[in-house]
């Protein structure tokens, strides 16, 4: 009996023993990774007038969801970018998708519209994956 009870520890003393070293453990996404058809585009991690790092992650998820959904992207689209004053936008067709801010792009070492055509070329892959045989296009 004191065998099976020490052989039933021993997993839970190898995982601590792993984590104690460092061991690499999966990596879990947060709230605010954009990511679609396995393509991660980006974390948002600043605040907008308005809105948390989380509102407007979740309205992006949301807007590529819309475009995923809409019967005339079945075939794909043009990922666009613009500039908005000191912001960038990013749509696909006629559906805003992200507002890139000055915010986004301080520790980048780019601008905003360099860094939106950036998160553009990576959405418009990842719309393509998720609708194998549309042609998104940056």
């Amino acid at each position: 009996m004191q065998s099976i009870r020490r052989s039933a520890g021993v997993p839970a003393v190898l995982l601590a023993v792993a984590v104690m070293l460092g061991a690499a453990l999966p990596a879990l996404a947060d709230a605010r990774d954009i990511s679609v058809g396995g393509i991660f585009i980006c974390r948002i991690t600043h605040d907008a007038p308005g809105y948390t790092s989380y509102e407007r992650a979740t309205q992006i998820n949301q807007r590529i969801t819309e475009v995923l959904s809409a019967p005339r992207f079945r075939q794909g689209g043009n990922v666009v970018v613009r500039q908005a004053g000191a912001a960038a936008t990013i749509s696909v067709g006629d559906v805003l998708v992200f507002t890139v801010m000055p915010a986004d792009a301080q520790d980048t070492g780019m601008g905003t519209v360099d860094l939106a055509k950036y998160w553009a070329k990576l959405l418009a892959k990842g719309l393509g994956q998720a609708l194998p045989g549309s042609g998104f296009y940056f």
